[in-house]
């Protein structure tokens, strides 16, 4: 197996114009040299979203994500490395040239490949068991009382996983899986995980098989329904999370919707598979379901890169409408537009369109009420008109959910509707607002300290056995270089091809040694990149670990004057001057132990003096 080279990822970049790349995905406006944008991988209000041209990279100052061309697509489209390079090579025309991987790389990248050779021929398995065996008579039974025909079932895959699990074994031994693979696969569990020679059971038996796909359309895992009412279990259950499944990343039918939703300008979400399968059947194509879990930030940044407006198809039931709510809580500080279908109580969409028609439920969804509407047509009514604390308590909890949409003319706009639909104070109304919209802005300066402590803790567990990393040229844990003489050296070295040739003309000072936060300015120092080209920098970032590559797209995203020629030498003079002082200071820490004797001291005392006289001389 093989890897992209390092040629061909800089021939991939210098082909790639970044600014063209991201504005096919979202606006962006010009800002100075640079162009800014919301960011798409965190919700906020004010553009912190930074791309630079020049070094063709990206940078938001918000979340510190950063990276070149690759890594966007990595991140937006959640693909791996070697898929984002190829895609953007694809875009290019450039041919692929390849090279060895090391045996983890080529095992990491083979597992993965052998998971989705797995979901595969699982799902073509399944799938003949349902047409042709006599094992799967209940759940072609059952696919016929819910008015779901064979061609349904051809196009959405199903299947059929049989209820006695020696079939299932049987048949993976005959492809060729081992065990262990159809547990990293979520097709098989461990009896005892701690004790794996006593060994598996099949995941699913007895249930109707959903293939879950990617929006490639490649199956990574599988939703199996019940076929019986006493069968143990949920009604629904979802493969578990594997190295190619996230649910709370996954969206099922997103493969079949993401076209439909883009031309519609609208996403249809409902509660159930077959909801889905049911509403798309009906020539609704715009329409995918989560996978049973809470409806997550993922989520909601996987549908905005396709739709700013959702219409909410839930149950009409009580708990229908609190997930509907709760799901309006995560689409809006995505800047989202949320409707809420309304249909008959006891309707789900599968009964609706059995009932009135395919017609009916179009109808329904583009008549579909905003949120806010929709609440205040549903409970306002009930309020009582007299009752002015139960009109304000009402309008408090309104204004939790107010406080989340950011575009401010529509809050605006919000708010004078709900004043005057419950008669009361807009000025109290107001107020609600700014202390909800205070509380969500503590929460998530109070979360991101828990995430930075946390990581701070993980970074200093994991640096365990090397804890003195800092003290010998280290980077501390991770975060922005503080030292302002190593942030500049590193820019130099980055981005002047002229005084990076003099620099690296002689050997990394061996100084360094006595410095921390050195570690990133000693790789860049030894790093075989030119300066003149983004590509080749961004190429050379590659190379490194993410912690690096962050901070040193951070570094290039500061806005900085041209340094002058001299700036790089007297870095380095005022790094000399640290190392011997911080040299200083151990000898000096030394000379007051108790035990040391005259002799010691003796020696510190003429080791100090030689110091001051280097000190004196740089």
């Amino acid at each position: 197996m093989a890897i992209i080279g390092p040629e061909t990822i800089q021939k991939i970049l210098d082909a790639t114009d970044i600014v063209e790349l991201i504005e096919g995905y979202f606006p962006l406006k010009r800002a100075s040299s640079n162009w800014i944008a919301l960011c798409p991988f965190h919700n906020e209000k004010t553009p912190s979203f930074n791309i630079n041209p020049a070094r063709q990279i990206f940078h938001c100052f918000g979340c510190t994500t950063s990276g070149d061309a690759i890594k966007f697509l990595m991140l937006y489209e959640n693909l791996t490395f070697p898929d984002a390079a190829r895609k953007l090579a694809d875009r290019a025309n450039i041919p692929i040239q390849e090279e060895e991987l090391d045996p983890a790389a080529r095992a990491r990248i083979k597992g993965r490949a052998d998971i989705l050779r797995l979901q595969k021929a699982a799902t073509d398995w399944y799938h003949r068991l349902l047409f042709k065996h006599p094992v799967a008579q209940a759940a072609r039974e059952y696919l016929k009382s819910r008015g779901l025909s064979m061609d349904t079932s051809r196009l959405w895959k199903f299947g059929y996983a049989p209820e006695h699990q020696g079939m299932f074994f049987d048949w993976a031994k005959d492809e060729g899986f081992r065990i262990a693979q159809l547990v990293d696969g979520g097709l098989a569990k461990w009896r005892d995980e701690d004790y794996p020679e006593r060994g598996a059971y099949s995941f699913f038996r007895h249930r109707l098989m959903f293939p879950v796909n990617n929006d490639m359309g490649e199956t990574i895992a599988f939703s199996g329904r019940v076929l019986s009412p006493d069968q143990p279990g949920g009604k629904y259950i979802n493969s578990p999370e594997t190295v190619i499944f996230s649910k709370s990343k996954t969206f099922f039918g997103l493969d079949k919707a993401k076209r439909p939703i883009l031309k519609a300008k609208q996403g249809i979400i409902c509660e159930g598979q077959l909801d889905v399968i049911a509403v798309h059947t009906a020539g609704i194509e715009n329409v995918v379901a989560g996978l049973g879990t809470a409806f997550t930030e993922d989520h909601a940044r996987v549908l905005k890169r396709h739709t700013d407006e959702v219409v909410l198809c839930y149950d009409s039931d009580t708990a229908g409408i609190a997930a509907a709510r709760k799901t309006f809580r995560v689409l809006a500080p995505a800047g989202m537009m949320v409707r809420l279908a309304q249909l008959p109580p006891g309707e789900d969409p599968d009964s609706f369109l059995a009932a009135q028609g395919a017609d009916a439920l179009s109808t329904v969804i583009a008549e579909a009420p905003e949120f806010f509407d929709y609440q205040i047509d549903r409970n306002g009514g009930q309020l009582s008109t007299t009752d002015l604390r139960e009109r304000l308590n009402f309008a408090k909890e309104l204004a939790a959910d107010i406080a989340l949409v950011e575009d401010k003319m529509l809050q605006d706009a919000l708010i004078s509707r709900v004043t005057v639909r419950l008669g009361v104070s807009e000025e109290e109304l107001r107020k609600h607002v700014r202390n909800a919209a205070n509380a969500v802005v503590r929460a998530e300066k109070s979360k991101r300290r828990r995430e930075a402590a946390s990581q701070a803790r993980e970074q200093k567990s994991s640096n365990g056995a090397d804890s003195n990393r800092s003290e010998n040229g280290g980077s501390g844990e991770g975060g922005p270089i503080q030292n302002r003489s190593i942030r500049l050296l590193c820019r130099i070295l980055l981005t002047d091809p002229e005084r990076r040739s003099e620099l690296t003309a002689h050997a990394v000072p061996e100084f360094f040694r006595d410095i921390p936060e050195t570690e990133l300015l000693t790789r860049i120092w030894k790093g075989d990149f030119d300066p003149a080209q983004a590509a080749s920098v961004n190429a050379f970032c590659n190379t490194l670990p993410e912690i690096e590559r962050n901070e040193i797209t951070r570094l290039l995203s500061e806005e900085q004057a041209r340094a002058q020629e001299t700036l790089a030498q007297e870095c380095l003079v005022a790094l000399r001057k640290q190392a011997i002082q911080t040299r200083m200071e151990v000898i000096k820490s030394a000379m007051g132990a108790p035990s040391i004797s005259p002799e010691q001291v003796a020696d510190y005392t003429k080791q100090l003096l030689d110091l001051r006289a280097q000190l004196h001389d740089v």
